[in-house]
């Protein structure tokens, strides 16, 4: 009896991965984006791609376990959440805004980026100095006052 419920849940789950959510973006458009618009130096460009650029741009690159159902219904909820407060793929919309103004005060604040993405992305794991470097650049490119 439990072999067979076994069974039939192994079967579901493997069924299941043929279920998974749409990935889909407009084609980016570099005029648009927010490294580009804002002439960002290439080790600012690094640390916000490598920190923020999963997320909150429409260049999330997903690692191979982010395919797995149910895990990629999960992580792809949390990157239109993430674009929805903050893409800097359209910047030209978000400029100026609220949530472009705090993005200093996240990063200040160890908010961004999330633990539950450095702990998967070591890259995005920020050094005080770097962190202070960000912040910084923020603050100077989205209004951001501290």
């Amino acid at each position: 009896m439990i072999q067979r419920v076994l069974l039939i849940l192994l079967g579901l789950f493997l069924l299941a991965q043929f279920i998974q959510p749409d990935r889909r973006t407009p084609p980016p458009d570099p005029a648009r984006d927010l490294l580009v618009m804002t002439q960002a130096p290439e080790h600012i460009r690094t640390l916000v791609t490598d920190a923020c650029y999963d997320c909150h741009s429409d260049h999330t690159v997903y690692p191979f376990w982010t395919y797995i159902t149910p895990v990629n219904f999960w992580v792809q909820h949390h990157v239109e959440e993430a674009r929805e407060e903050l893409n800097f793929s359209r910047w030209d919309l978000f400029a100026g805004t609220h949530e472009a103004s705090e993005s200093g005060e996240h990063v200040a604040e160890g908010e961004m980026p999330l633990s539950s993405y450095t702990w998967l992305h070591p890259s995005a794991r920020l050094t005080e100095a770097q962190r202070a470097e960000l912040v910084a650049w923020f603050d100077a490119h989205t209004g951001g006052v501290r």
